[in-house]
């Protein structure tokens, strides 16, 4: 399906030409023209509209972009969506499927991307982002991060709409939360017998049957994002640096 003629007209009154990533995205997407008499460029309900952007958003980026700590100014969007920037954090990877999705599609009803999710945690393991070179910053013993998929946050943003969430970051729709365990501080004798200062330490809210505490190694993902292992407690001593 080719892109609506409105919506080809709303792209590019916003900036976004052929060529430029948010067009790729817009033609990926398969739109449904607008409904006659509707002032929107799309026919979409405001769900549907969304759910089908962020699937084409996400797919442009596990081709195109790479996930960084801290986002360039020049990312802001609409900056991924002109070509501006390839690289920025989960809140910019959602502020501009926001843009994209409000600004030139009309889909009303998201706010601003807020800190949705606040406090150390981790993913559910599987997950695959939308960095297609990071795997996940998170190991087993027996398992590495291309096996494993799994992520460690200290917070984390994705969009709400019609009460259910977004996440661009990992193409999910998913109703409550992301985590799947909360990262408590480790106590201090944990803290002694890994050697380690309470920021690369951490204790599972939700213990695993082979692992209760997540720590740091010295390793490092793209971006230099740090890399941390999932262990046991009666272990730490085993990995004291």
């Amino acid at each position: 399906m080719a892109i609506p003629a409105t919506l080809q007209v709303a792209l590019n009154n916003n900036g976004i030409n052929a060529g430029m990533p948010g067009w790729a995205i817009a033609d990926a997407a398969n739109l449904s023209p607008p409904i006659p008499g509707s002032a929107l460029p799309i026919g979409d309900a405001p769900v549907a509209g969304l759910t089908k952007l962020m699937h084409a958003f996400y797919n442009y980026g596990r081709a195109h972009f790479t996930w960084a700590q801290n986002a360039a100014n020049i990312a802001v969007a609409p900056g991924l969506l002109t070509g501006a920037a390839d690289s920025c954090a989960c809140a910019t990877f959602n502020a501009n499927l926001k843009w994209l999705a409000a600004t030139v599609c009309g889909i009303p009803g998201m706010a601003t991307p807020s800190p949705s999710r606040v406090g150390q945690f981790l993913t559910v393991p599987g997950a695959a982002a939308i960095d297609s070179g990071w795997r996940g910053n998170v190991r087993t013993v027996t398992q590495g991060f291309d096996q494993f998929k799994c992520f460690k946050f200290s917070s984390h943003y994705w969009l709400g709409l019609g009460g259910q969430q977004f996440d661009v970051c990992f193409d999910k729709v998913f109703v409550g939360d992301v985590a799947w365990t909360a990262l408590d501080a480790a106590d201090p004798g944990a803290l002694r017998d890994a050697g380690v200062p309470a920021n690369q330490l951490y204790k599972l809210a939700k213990p695993l049957p082979s692992a209760d505490y997540l720590i740091m190694i010295a390793m490092f993902g793209p971006n230099n994002w740090p890399s941390w292992q999932l262990t046991t407690r009666a272990d730490l001593k085993k990995m004291r640096r």
